[in-house]
C-alpha cells in the first residue's frame, strides 16, 4: 500500500495562499490569519491588498 502524504496549509505556495486571501475580507485576514505563525505573518505582510 503506497504512503500518502498529507498536504498542509503551511506547504502551499505563496501564490495559492494569495488566491485564498483574495476571497477573504480584510477583517478576517487581519484577525484570523496574522499571528498564527511566522510564515503567515510574512505572507499577509507581503499581500498586495495591504501594501
Amino acid at each position: 500500500m503506497p504512503k500518502q502524504s498529507i498536504a498542509s496549509f503551511l506547504t502551499l505556495p505563496v501564490e495559492l495562499v494569495y488566491r485564498i486571501l483574495d476571497h477573504q475580507d480584510d477583517f478576517t485576514i487581519i484577525c484570523s490569519m496574522t499571528n498564527v505563525c511566522q510564515r503567515f505573518n510574512s505572507i499577509v505582510n507581503s499581500y498586495d491588498r495591504f501594501q
